[in-house]
């Protein structure tokens, strides 16, 4: 599948932005290790989704563009969704889970694309829409469950190969395992990588579902890093593609993740959400990296001021 990735970066990285690599030297000299961002955040539409997106588009025949598109979301999927309708031209209908973050909920806004409320969690509004693109003979445009999408989110894995070469180690979040997927098929062959991937302890589905060899249910915990919950569908193929590629998991408590927000606005002076948060916060609260060279991958943007601004009164100068 590697293959699969290099060519489907070929048919879409017009339609990409080669997000930055940065160095951290505050995050290398608090953990040992020789830390790079992948700032994917400075994607189009604010996240790594639109990766995906676009490569199964490109992946489709024109003819089925006369359908109505399907897609379900917490956000970043969804804003990829929408760009992809004016860019393709589809009508669109998106399934939101009825507790999404209203900062998610207004991006959407700029989009032409009906947005349903449904569920209390992501899998009750992935499945809700994967039934309604089935009774309309639409098109679903899963945010995980696809080789396609797996494909267009390892798409960045080229990008950190050919920006920091000597990466041996990457620290990505985990929701459903399409980005996690990608990078873990890319790098999969090669034995002097790792990957790891990130998880709030209240939403930790693909960890679980790994430790106990199947498919666990939703968390009903609550969590900050909402793009990460919701849980995993019962034939997932990423729950086999993570089992086989990722090199292990970190765990992260609540609180970490809004110090490390935190620590991203005072050293590095961008907003992101808690979701893409996490593999700062792994990486603050272990020294297993020391000496490595490691890429954290940096997913997105989209965080509520009001929410921000609570952290940064509590955690601004934690670090």
């Amino acid at each position: 599948m590697k293959r699969d990735i290099i060519d489907a970066y070929k048919i879409s990285k017009s339609d990409l932005h080669r997000t930055p690599m940065a160095h951290s030297p505050e995050l290398s000299k608090i953990s040992g290790a020789n830390v790079f961002l992948k700032m994917e955040f400075l994607q189009y539409t604010g996240s790594f989704k639109i990766r995906g997106v676009l490569t199964k588009m490109r992946s489709l025949d024109k003819s089925v563009f006369d359908k109505t598109f399907v897609a379900a979301s917490t956000g970043n999927h969804a804003a990829a969704f929408g760009y992809a309708s004016g860019k393709f031209g589809f009508n669109g209908v998106l399934f939101l889970p009825k507790k999404t973050n209203e900062t998610k909920i207004k991006a959407l806004e700029q989009y032409a694309i009906r947005v349903i409320f449904y569920g209390e969690n992501s899998l009750e509004t992935e499945e809700k829409a994967a039934t309604y693109a089935k009774g309309i003979d639409g098109i679903l445009i899963h945010p995980y469950n696809d080789s396609e999408i797996i494909k267009g989110q390892g798409t960045i894995a080229i990008e950190i190969e050919e920006q920091v070469p000597e990466v041996d180690t990457i620290l990505t979040p985990v929701g459903g395992g399409g980005l996690a997927s990608g990078i873990g098929t890319y790098f999969g062959t090669n034995d002097s990588i790792s990957v790891i991937g990130c998880q709030p302890k209240n939403a930790s589905e693909m960890y679980l579902s790994i430790q106990h060899n199947s498919i666990v249910s939703p968390s009903t915990l609550s969590t900050i890093a909402d793009a990460s919950a919701g849980g995993i569908e019962d034939n997932a193929i990423t729950f086999d593609i993570c089992k086989k590629h990722l090199s292990g998991f970190e765990i992260i408590e609540e609180e970490d993740i809004k110090k490390a927000v935190a620590f991203m606005m005072k050293y590095h002076k961008v907003e992101i959400e808690p979701t893409a948060a996490l593999p700062i916060a792994a990486l603050l609260q272990s020294k297993a990296y020391q000496g490595k060279n490691v890429v954290l991958v940096i997913t997105g943007k989209k965080i509520d001021n009001q929410l921000l601004t609570q952290i940064m009164g509590k955690y601004g100068n934690y670090y």
